[in-house]
């Protein structure tokens, strides 16, 4: 009968997180099918060099971007019940001043960026990119909330459309001649949608306050997740910054299409998934049954990166249909760069362990290993071609998996001897 209680348990939990990461990657996916559209329209309205112009940009944009999950929403979403009301209305403040410190980063660096590849367009594209954090502070808390109840069919809606209309949004400016802009036009019209259906959010109102304590404390965690999200977006960026130096910027284009078309969609899948995972590894860490929990965890991870496979293995088929024979030649290209999300989930759902349980040094130093073995990866194999640049990717995911592993190795051992220790110490007694 235990037995039967322990496994209905462990199902629920299971189709808990299921059902999260379900209404997710149904909206991820419907969204997707509208980015497929956009990948399409882009490929045959812009030329390589164009194509690889509006890639750049929106790599120096997502590095950006990725710096607003340093803000106050891990802490919201962890934070135990009695901080919360303190939190939601501090944290306001919070997103204020990060999301007005990343607007004046990039519109701020976007000349510099210009001036480094050579490409006044650039500079351009980031500064109206830059305007579009304007709009995250406004909601930016509901939408914590939201994801700290696991309101994931309300927000998973919601996300859909937005992406969608900026998808949708792209394509038709690039049909009508909005060229390397059309991609700015699309950021907007997603950022306008979201401030509106957002808006109104089912859940508590906290207001704003001021608690100079509250906010030091809040702010010195941001600084600690502003470190380990840093380091994440260079290190998935690294070969774009690099391989814009490095090649033609023909060859640039080729190798961010294939980048878009390949790694765009299953990066967008650990996302949704990391999104889903982590008010789950929250709500079981306050219930303290996150310990009991692990292997079923990456079980399910080791099932949602099923999908990296079978896309891999579809790669052959959907770009001969879908894209122009101009794009033909990247096909293993895109093959091997979605093989590279297998290894980079892993990564993210350890880090993703390491945040709910407030380890926020160990998820830097892992962060900072995966970076320093990426840079390295490339400076051994300096490569020079948009193939090698694929396998470079591909080979430095993998290693990255080797010191996580010997990590985790450690702190077993750690822990066994601590426990001997201790035993031992009170047998002494």
């Amino acid at each position: 009968m235990q037995l039967f209680q322990l496994f209905k348990i462990q199902i629920q939990s299971v189709i808990e997180l299921i059902s999260n990461a379900a209404w997710l990657l149904s909206a991820e996916f419907i969204a997707k099918l509208s980015r497929i559209f956009t990948i399409v329209v882009l490929a045959a309205q812009l030329s390589p060099i164009s194509y690889g112009t509006a890639m750049l940009a929106l790599a120096f944009h997502d590095v950006f971007a990725l710096l607003l999950r340093a803000g106050v929403g891990s802490q919201l979403i962890n934070c135990q019940s009695d901080q919360l009301s303190s939190f939601a209305k501090n944290g306001l403040i919070i997103q204020w001043i990060i999301c007005l410190t990343i607007a004046l980063g990039e519109w701020g660096t976007a000349d510099y960026f210009s001036l480094l590849y050579d490409n006044e367009d650039v500079a351009t594209l980031l500064k109206i990119l830059a305007l579009i954090y304007l709009f995250y502070p406004w909601v930016s808390i509901k939408i914590f909330l939201l994801q700290r109840e696991n309101k994931m069919r309300w927000f998973s809606i919601r996300s859909g459309v937005c992406i969608i209309v900026e998808n949708v949004t792209i394509a038709v400016s690039a049909l009508l001649g909005a060229d390397i802009y059309s991609v700015a036009i699309g950021k907007i019209a997603f950022s306008l949608l979201w401030l509106l259906l957002f808006s109104i959010s089912p859940v508590k109102s906290y207001g704003i306050d001021f608690d100079f304590a509250i906010v030091v404390k809040m702010l010195r965690t941001s600084a600690k997740l502003f470190n380990t999200e840093f380091l994440r977006g260079i290190r998935l960026h690294a070969d774009t910054f690099i391989a814009g130096k490095l090649l033609t910027p023909e060859l640039f284009g080729f190798y961010t299409f294939a980048k878009n078309a390949g790694v765009g969609l299953s990066q967008s899948i650990s996302i949704v998934y990391i999104s889903a995972l982590y008010p789950y590894l929250c709500k079981l860490e306050r219930a303290g049954q996150l310990a009991k929990k692990y292997k079923l965890v990456y079980l399910t991870s080791l099932f949602i990166s099923l999908l990296f496979v079978l896309q891999a293995l579809l790669v052959p088929i959907y770009v001969p249909i879908l894209f122009d024979e101009k794009w033909s030649s990247v096909v293993p290209i895109i093959t091997i760069l979605c093989l590279a999300a297998l290894p980079n989930l892993i990564i993210d759902v350890v880090c993703c362990f390491n945040r709910t349980t407030g380890n926020y040094n160990n998820e830097t130093f892992i962060r900072l290993i995966c970076l320093f073995i990426a840079l390295t990866t490339m400076l051994v194999f300096s490569p020079d071609k948009p193939m090698e640049f694929a396998m470079v990717i591909f080979l430095s995911s993998l290693f990255c998996l080797l010191p996580i592993y010997l990590l985790n190795s450690i702190k077993r051992f750690y822990h066994n001897i601590c426990i001997l220790f201790n035993r031992r110490k009170s047998h002494e007694h």
